[in-house]
């Protein structure tokens, strides 16, 4: 297992998230000015809260991708399983540090929220693109929620909450269908082997 931890860098993935969990949490309302075809207003701001998570799933997918030779001895799938859940218990527990002291809980949530939707679009992105190409449905998910997806100012649809820092329990509705897509898609893993 120290062997697995060090060749995926897994100390590295953790450094990073802790670094950019805090600083999506610790730039306050701070966001990217970006073209909204789908609102009321020709540009809208897209919140950092939303593309740290991005980053963060897209480093966590680099960090548990198998290397092209099979590992006939161990499994690896449950390391690599591990390995995401812990970055999403690190993301959480810095999230709930940061609200305890003080920082916008909507920062907190949204940035937790998101991570959890990137994280779970990568996995069950690998059982179908494989490990190069895993990421990529993030970056376009994020774009079309960003382009289309705004609707009213700071009301989104509800498929595009990645784009908002809202508390309400309807800007989840988003993620449910992503983490069944990633629970299925471990499922299917499991079933017919490694992926591509």
């Amino acid at each position: 297992m120290t062997w697995w931890l060090r060749v995926h860098r897994t100390l590295a993935l953790l450094g990073l998230t802790v670094t950019l969990t805090v600083f999506s949490i610790a730039v306050g309302p701070i966001g990217m000015l970006f073209p909204s075809f789908g609102g009321g207003t020709p540009f809208a701001m897209i919140p950092v809260a939303a593309v740290v998570p991005l980053v963060i799933s897209i480093a966590t997918g680099a960090s548990i991708s198998r290397s092209p030779f099979p590992a006939p001895v161990r499994r690896t799938d449950l390391l690599e399983l591990a390995a995401v859940l812990t970055v999403l218990a690190l993301v959480g527990l810095i999230a709930a540090i940061g609200s305890a002291l003080g920082v916008a809980p909507e920062l907190s949530i949204a940035t937790v929220r998101n991570s959890i939707a990137f994280c779970g679009l990568v996995i069950a992105s690998r059982v179908v693109f494989g490990d190069r190409y895993q990421s990529v449905p993030g970056v376009v998910y994020l774009f079309v929620a960003a382009l289309f997806g705004r609707g009213t100012p700071g009301n989104p649809a509800a498929w595009a909450g990645v784009v908002t820092t809202s508390t309400d329990p309807g800007s989840w509705a988003f993620a449910l269908p992503i983490v069944l897509t990633a629970v299925i898609a471990l499922g299917v893993q499991q079933r017919h082997g490694r992926i591509r």
